[in-house]
Formats: structure tokens, C-alpha cells, sequence
């Protein structure tokens, strides 16, 4: 899974590209292990970057995580309140996130790690801990030219605005991880309390405009015409507005359940990614 799928992400972030990676499924059809695996792999040739640079010279790679609830956004790094604001270039500020510095895989390790305990979680019928928010985890991979920035510069956390990651410089490049929360039927969430019901209406809400996005990229790769990005639809969506650009590669991971209880959700996510890929309900 890591080589076909996420390891050309990887190598494109690396030659100053876009690359973003989302997981999809269910409730604990095993999304974030999927993702916590793919960044594993991943760490040691980021953090070779962070060490020698294109050209030889060290910089940090630059990682932010970030959970999105419905409207609301959380750093996971501080547990501070994000304020989403629009920038002067373009795309959106995010003021209250965290932009650190790393230079090893072992540290990029450690602030995933974080990250996901960080996360907001409860209890839900298919789930004892249901993740109840999309977390995203950019990482701005140093340019393969330029000085790297001074020890201890604060910088903003920033999306979109055109394609890649603002300030960075011309060559440089981010991938982000995306995990989303469980997508969930109305029978899931019968039972639950009212605030679970809504976390749940949010979550689909969000998956939503998620999916309406992705089938606009894979319609305009297809056919090569300019399609109509309805990203700013949700609050997810506006902070992936870089991930839908002309110049990025995206791909969706599938997640399914292998217990035969789950076999409707399966069959309903695979339905979706592969009408997301373009090749409809039917598609092989």
C-alpha cells in the first residue's frame, strides 16, 4: 500500500510538489493506524531532507497537526483554539496553530504521537474511541534552494493561496496526512446522545464536501476541462483548497472492517473510492 500509494506523495513533496494522502471508511475500520504506518514509513526520507537538503545544507522540515470539528479548529500540538482567518496572499491563516520546527524522524514520530492523543474521542456503537475530528498533518518540506529559517523564527500556519505552501519559497514542497473521522449511517448514531447525533451530522457534512471536491480533481484529470472546486464548503475543505490544485497529486485510502457486520459500510466505502478514482458505482 505504502509503495503504489504513498510513497510517489512522498518522493513528489520531496521535488517541491503538492502531495496530500486522506484515509477514508468507517469507524474503526483502522484509518489512523493506516496513516500513523504510511508517516512512519515516510519519516526517515523527510528527515534526510531535513538533515542534508537538497544542496547539502541542513533545514527543518516544518509540521503542523491540526484537528477540524465541524466549524471548529483545535492545534493538536498546543490544544490551543484555532482562528481561522483569511491571508493577505490568498488562502487561510491559521492564528493560535503551531509551526515546529523538526529535524529527525524520531521527532517527527514523537509529534505525530501527540498529535493523535490529542485528538478528541468518545465512545460511539461501532467504537470505544471513535475519533470525532478530522485531524490534518502538513509537513513543509524544506526548498531545494535558500537559507533555511533563523533558529526559533515563529511562523504562521497557512493553507492554500496557490498551490503551495506560502513563504516557503519556489521549490518548496508539503505533504499533508489526513485522517478523517468515521463515516457514519443514521442507524449508528440512533442510540447515541444528542451531542454524539450532531458530531456525527458534522462529520458527514464535512465528508460531503470532502467527497465533492475529490470527484471535481478526478473529473478535471479525466478530461483534462476546468471543473467548478466547491471547497469552500466546509471548513476541512478550505484548509485542503493547496490539495485540489492542477500541479498536486492526491490520493484516497480506502479503509474497511473485516467483521461481516461492517459488510454494508464496506461495501459503501469502496463504492465511494472507486467512484471517487472516476470509475463510478460500477467500476472494477
Amino acid at each position: 500500500v505504502y509503495r503504489l500509494a504513498a510513497h510517489p506523495l512522498v518522493e513528489h513533496a520531496l521535488s517541491g510538489g503538492q502531495a496530500t494522502l486522506l484515509t477514508y471508511g468507517q469507524t474503526g475500520s483502522g484509518k489512523t493506524y493506516t496513516i500513523e504506518q504510511v508517516f512512519s514509513l515516510a519519516s526517515p526520507l523527510l528527515a534526510a531532507r531535513a538533515r542534508h537538503g537538497a544542496r547539502g545544507s541542513a533545514a527543518p522540515l516544518r509540521v503542523s497537526a491540526v484537528e477540524v470539528l465541524g466549524r471548529r479548529c483545535v492545534d493538536l500540538l498546543s490544544g490551543s483554539p484555532c482562528q481561522p482567518l483569511a491571508a493577505a496572499e490568498g488562502g487561510i491563516e491559521l492564528k493560535g496553530a503551531t509551526l515546529r520546527q523538526v529535524w529527525s524522524g524520531a521527532q517527527l514520530e514523537e509529534l505525530l504521537a501527540a498529535a493523535s492523543a490529542a485528538r478528541a474521542t468518545q465512545a460511539t456503537g461501532a467504537n470505544a474511541t471513535s475519533s470525532r475530528s478530522h485531524m490534518v498533518l502538513s509537513i513543509d518540506v524544506p526548498p531545494h534552494q535558500g537559507p533555511p529559517p533563523p533558529p526559533g523564527a515563529t511562523e504562521a500556519v497557512r493553507f492554500g493561496g496557490g498551490g503551495r505552501p506560502p513563504a516557503a519559497g519556489p521549490a518548496a514542497g508539503r505533504l499533508t496526512l489526513v485522517d478523517c473521522a468515521g463515516s457514519e449511517w443514521a442507524a449508528d448514531s440512533a442510540a447515541h446522545c444528542r451531542e454524539r447525533q450532531r458530531e456525527g451530522a458534522e462529520i458527514n457534512t464535512s465528508l460531503h464536501a470532502l467527497k465533492n471536491c475529490v470527484r471535481a480533481f478526478a473529473e478535471r484529470a479525466r478530461s483534462g476541462r476546468a471543473a467548478r472546486m466547491p471547497f469552500r464548503d466546509a471548513l476541512l475543505t478550505r484548509l485542503l483548497a493547496d490539495s485540489f490544485g492542477d500541479s498536486c497529486q492526491l490520493a484516497v485510502l480506502g479503509c474497511v472492517s473485516p467483521a461481516s457486520a461492517a459488510t454494508e459500510h464496506s461495501l459503501s466505502t469502496l463504492r465511494t473510492v472507486m467512484e471517487l478514482a472516476g470509475g463510478g458505482e460500477g467500476g472494477q
